[in-house]
């Protein structure tokens, strides 16, 4: 985890002077996504590896380096390697990601997503194409959020409608007693 002015400093001092074309895409909490059209990215950023850490890409794949492995401060790839096709990012902690699985044009795709707020149960279901269409036709939609949890030491099982693709979550509904 890196704190603001780590961030910050990657950005202004590193970044932008080595790819002064970069454009930051959209940023997590400790991320940082780039658009970067250059010859050799990947080359030029293994350069300075000092501050980098390569310990997530495969075993074997040119790149991958042990020596920052959960070393405080160090920037890795969340990605390991794999070639970004399309990011689409609707708001703060809401973001999906497209990518190769390796760098063979013709490889498979692999999908990471981002739902805060969503149950990872819940979150399965929805894909890459509905960060998109979602995108552009904006519409609604409505996820059951399950959980178990207790109140006087009751348990009790709630399921919870959260507006999951809106600027809003919506807290619609909580029930029913586990005997």
């Amino acid at each position: 985890m890196h704190n603001v002015s780590s961030v910050y400093s990657f950005h202004y001092d590193y970044m932008l002077k080595w790819f002064p074309m970069a454009r930051l895409i959209f940023t997590d909490t400790d991320s940082l996504y780039y658009l970067i059209e250059a010859p050799d990215v990947e080359t030029k950023l293994f350069e300075h590896r000092d501050l980098l850490d390569y310990s997530d890409y495969p075993v074997g794949h040119k790149y991958h380096d042990p020596t920052n492995r959960l070393k405080l401060g160090k920037f890795k790839c969340e990605t390991k390697g794999a070639s970004i096709i399309e990011i689409v990012a609707l708001r703060p902690k809401m973001y999906s990601i497209l990518m190769r699985k390796d760098t063979n044009p013709a490889s498979e795709t692999v999908e990471k997503q981002r739902i805060k707020g969503i149950s990872r149960a819940t979150a399965r279901d929805i894909r890459h194409k509905d960060y998109i269409a979602q995108l552009h036709d904006p519409v609604e939609n409505y996820q059951i959020n399950r959980r178990i949890g207790h109140k006087a030491h009751q348990l009790y099982s709630f399921e919870v409608c959260i507006s999951s693709f809106n600027l809003f979550h919506l807290n619609c509904a909580l029930s029913n007693a586990l005997l």
